[in-house]
């Protein structure tokens, strides 16, 4: 009898010894957040570093997902299968982002393919910068920046309209302003076409105001095209 307790006893022991000695994966994760720090932390420090490093990522998500009306930690939820999950998140985020990384690259390779097709059909230059007050007797009832921009079609066929922006640039090699414009003229191979526009002068507006100070010989500009249309329907332009 005697020895039938002792082996009871052992058996006891070495069943105890062994739950002592689990694996930190198999610990279920508490639900409840407060005892994380006491019941979760001493297991949290067996794992390896990079393993601690997924866990405590998940728990983060799960503690955010939880402060914003998401459900936090599954119940029943294990170390080891947080980590899974969390594994499982960061491939899914690395995948996104390499998904978004090579939609960018195509997108400017587009850009840049369009702009140089753009800048061998036209060329674009400012011809004149000019400033202009108030002229209440011309009808002018506020201070007006006006621009005369020249293009000429360097293609072989008839161009029926040209848009695109022109970029100033000052003596720095910064961009400090630009203006837009946009021509539904048509213009024939080999032919050239002034457009004059004007925009109402804001001194608040920190580009404009750079253009406008801008003095002749001390800038030059840059033309970033978007979109020519041909009198035949054909058009090049650089993807939004």
């Amino acid at each position: 009898m005697n020895k039938t307790l002792k082996l009871a006893a052992a058996y006891i022991g070495v069943t105890l010894m062994l739950a002592g000695c689990g694996k930190p994966q198999d610990a279920v994760i508490p639900n409840d957040m407060s005892t994380w720090d006491k019941d979760l932390a001493p297991k949290i420090q067996k794992l390896s570093d990079e393993d601690k490093k997924l866990l405590t990522g998940y728990l983060m998500r799960a503690k955010m997902g939880e402060a914003f009306g998401g459900k936090g930690v599954p119940i029943g939820t294990t170390v080891g299968q947080g980590i899974e999950e969390q594994k499982k998140w960061v491939a899914e985020q690395e995948a996104k982002a390499a998904e978004e990384k090579a939609l960018k690259e195509k997108i400017e390779r587009e850009r840049a393919a369009a702009a140089e097709a753009i800048g061998k059909a036209v060329t674009v230059a400012l011809i004149e910068k000019k400033e202009l007050a108030s002229n209440y007797r011309a009808g002018r009832y506020g201070e007006e920046q006006v621009f005369k921009i020249a293009v000429k079609n360097n293609s072989e066929k008839e161009i029926a309209g040209v848009s695109g922006e022109l970029e100033f640039i000052d003596v720095f090699d910064k961009t400090v302003g630009s203006v837009t414009f946009s021509i539904s003229e048509k213009i024939k191979a080999g032919a050239e076409y002034v457009w004059v526009g004007s925009r109402r002068y804001n001194q608040f507006i920190d580009s404009q105001r750079a253009v406008w100070n801008l003095e002749d010989g001390k800038y030059k500009t840059r033309f970033k095209p978007e979109t020519v249309v041909f009198a035949d329907g054909a058009k090049l332009g650089s993807p939004q």
